[in-house]
């Protein structure tokens, strides 16, 4: 039974691929409002969807659609999105609200809710006219973490999202965490503060979209004391906060430790650098 169930699940994904592939042959990079962030499947409140309008002028959403392959729910009269701006599309706008107080962007509902699958899904979206403005599949979700989008100019390609990097595991209404800027030219990585006593935030930026990184902390010696993180996936820039604690979380003796990161993009593309940083804990001022 559970090799049939299965093999429904495989060619289910099978056809929501092919679907929103042949969608997206019409779909253009241009175009004004995009599929941006996709909550799937919250621990608590409700399922969302962002979108983000790439042009300066405001669009109007009445009568647009948003629908996966079972169902389609139309935008009511009067929902618009800023130009530059970004709304939030929820099954439960209340919940919503409650789980993100400091949400400060529309929160639109639906005639109808397209349920998100956690089994994979895949979401069009059309204007008033029937004309398709975005389409995407997602993979089975596992976690209560959003996917976001990596490249604003890429549509329609598998690769261009990634789990959502931010501490609180989504990013509504703001820009991504993963979002690729082309302006970085080079691999950058910063500490602040610097001596620290509490926490310091390590940031980094690498001049490819994606790629999968180790983050590091070794002492003076040369010995390995903590794994920030190790082979994750992840976007071209991270911040990453360290409490000064060994992996056993262990609070470290006060002196210089050395930040260490590598990264490596799918391209083959090798990076590794080294940063210092002092920790003050228990150094008497």
């Amino acid at each position: 039974m559970d090799r049939i169930q299965n093999l429904v699940n495989k060619m289910y994904s099978v056809v929501l691929a092919l679907f929103c592939y042949t969608a997206l042959l019409t779909v253009e990079v241009s175009a004004q409002v995009m599929i941006n962030e996709v909550m799937a499947r919250p621990v608590n409140g409700s399922e969302w969807i962002e979108l983000y309008n790439r042009s300066s002028d405001a669009v109007h959403l009445s009568g647009w659609t948003l629908s996966d392959l079972r169902t389609t729910g139309q935008f009511k009269a009067g929902a618009v999105i800023d130009g530059g701006g970004y709304v939030i599309v929820a099954e439960d706008a209340d919940a919503i609200g409650l789980q993100f107080p400091d949400l400060d962007v529309p929160i639109l509902s639906l005639t109808r809710w397209p349920r998100l699958n956690n089994g994979g899904d895949g979401l069009i979206l059309r204007d008033a006219m029937a004309t398709l403005v975005d389409s995407i599949f997602y993979p089975a979700q596992e976690s209560s973490i959003s996917l976001e989008r990596i490249d604003l100019t890429v549509a329609g390609d598998r690769d261009n999202w990634l789990d959502s990097q931010d501490p609180r595991g989504a990013t509504p209404g703001a820009a991504n965490s993963v979002q690729f800027n082309d302006d970085i030219a080079e691999l950058s990585v910063a500490v602040s503060p610097n001596p620290f006593v509490d926490q310091v935030g390590i940031t980094y930026r690498v001049p490819s979209p994606r790629l999968h990184a180790n983050l590091w902390v070794f002492d003076r010696t040369g010995r390995r004391v903590a794994s920030l993180f190790e082979s994750v996936e992840s976007g071209s820039q991270r911040v990453v906060n360290w409490d000064g604690s060994n992996d056993n979380g262990q609070i470290l003796k006060p002196g210089i430790y050395v930040i260490y990161l590598e990264v490596g993009t799918p391209e083959g593309k090798l990076f590794r650098t080294r940063k210092p940083v002092v920790l003050a804990r228990g150094i008497s001022q």
